[in-house]
């Protein structure tokens, strides 16, 4: 048995993704696993397979910053064929990319929708949802609560970007000094992320133009 089917064994890696999900234990997402992934869609027979690489890919993309080739991929996935085991986390990763594009209607669209895959199971990405759901509807003051509850669970992977959620809803609150300690924190680990980065950057210009004066339009005339 080689290294690779003892990690397998190990991880209980199995089925059609094993060899990439492999890769993706040790090397975390990046092109190679992309590369990985697309030869292994190639094969695909059943509709099951297929879909499930089509939410691998999605979610690949997102983790690596690429938000809008991201979205792309969420709304072609089959989710009717994902497997049980792998809807839940699909969509409400799905959820936080529309978040994080700043895109609201969508959100509630594919949180309705969805609504009894994406609340299936108490875990931290359903608990995130629901916090990004309490944005989109205004209700901040809940958002936020969500938020700081997330902060405080492991997140080993930093998949969960709770941060990023609770700074935009601190920030609608204009919770400003608050949302800058949040900030400065964690956001230093979202560097050369893609589409992560310039939300992360836009969340930043906005701290820090808070409660600065305003510049009184047009120049004094002279007497």
């Amino acid at each position: 048995m080689g290294i690779k089917d003892t990690l397998k064994g190990f991880l209980k890696m199995s089925g059609h993704y094993s060899d990439s999900a492999v890769y993706l234990a040790e090397h975390d997402y990046n092109n190679t696993y992309l590369e990985m992934l697309s030869a292994e869609r190639e094969t695909a027979k059943k509709k099951s397979e297929i879909a499930e690489g089509q939410a691998l890919y999605a979610q690949a993309l997102m983790f690596m910053g690429r938000l809008k080739d991201a979205q792309t991929e969420y709304e072609n996935t089959d989710i009717p064929h994902l497997a049980k085991h792998l809807n839940s986390v699909f969509v409400n990763n799905y959820i936080l990319c529309l978040f994080l594009l700043n895109k609201g209607s969508k959100v509630r669209e594919i949180y309705e929708q969805y609504n009894s895959i994406a609340l299936a199971e108490n875990t931290l990405v359903m608990r995130r949802s629901v916090g990004i759901n309490e944005y989109v509807c205004r209700r901040y003051e809940n958002a936020v609560t969500v938020f700081i509850k997330l902060l405080s669970e492991p997140d080993p992977r930093t998949t969960l970007m709770a941060d990023i959620c609770l700074v935009r809803a601190m920030l609608a609150l204009d919770m400003n000094d608050r949302a800058k300690e949040i900030a400065d924190m964690g956001f230093g680990r979202y560097v050369g992320m893609g589409d992560i980065t310039a939300e992360v950057n836009r969340l930043r210009l906005k701290m820090n133009s808070a409660g600065k004066p305003q510049r009184s339009g047009g120049k004094k005339k002279k007497k």
